[in-house]
């Protein structure tokens, strides 16, 4: 699907229309009903991110109000996990290695974000330098679930 914006003709992909729509239902409100995103400043550029990845640093550009997950996917970073893309079912894990990221619709624990772990669906990039490195599943839901020692 493509729509017509002004006498340009500039064309938007329903990708890109999809993630514009989700960007304005993210201000709006947070998945099942989660505590709104933490104070945190919002971008009004575009950032760099770094992600690690597979042994690899993958640079990544993230807008203002987009996840590290979705400029992943769009940057065409392949082997990502990810499941429901809201912050619940926990399959995108990650840790912050630098910088800061907003991630207040995620079902994460105080404690555990503290500890660094982030959920690439939910972690927006609030300033530069964000270095981010995925991580397995079970590493994110041993600290999650039972408060397990780094």
């Amino acid at each position: 699907m493509a729509a017509r914006v002004g006498s340009r003709g500039v064309t938007l992909s329903s990708r890109r229309l999809t993630k514009q729509a989700r960007a304005i239902l993210a201000k709006a409100s947070s998945p099942l009903g989660a505590a709104p995103r933490r104070n945190a400043p919002v971008l009004t550029r575009a950032t760099i991110v770094i992600l690690e990845h597979e042994g690899k640093s993958i640079e990544v550009e993230c807008d203002g109000y987009e996840s590290v997950l979705e400029a992943a996917l769009d940057a065409g970073v392949e082997n990502l996990s990810y499941d429901c893309k809201m912050g619940v079912c926990m399959t995108c894990p990650s840790r912050l290695k630098a910088g800061e990221v907003d991630q207040g619709g995620a079902m994460l624990s105080d404690d555990v974000v503290e500890k660094g772990f982030a959920l690439l669906c939910c972690a927006v990039p609030v300033g530069d330098g964000v270095v981010i490195q995925t991580v397995t599943e079970e590493e994110l839901l041993d600290e999650q679930l039972q408060g397990g020692a780094m």
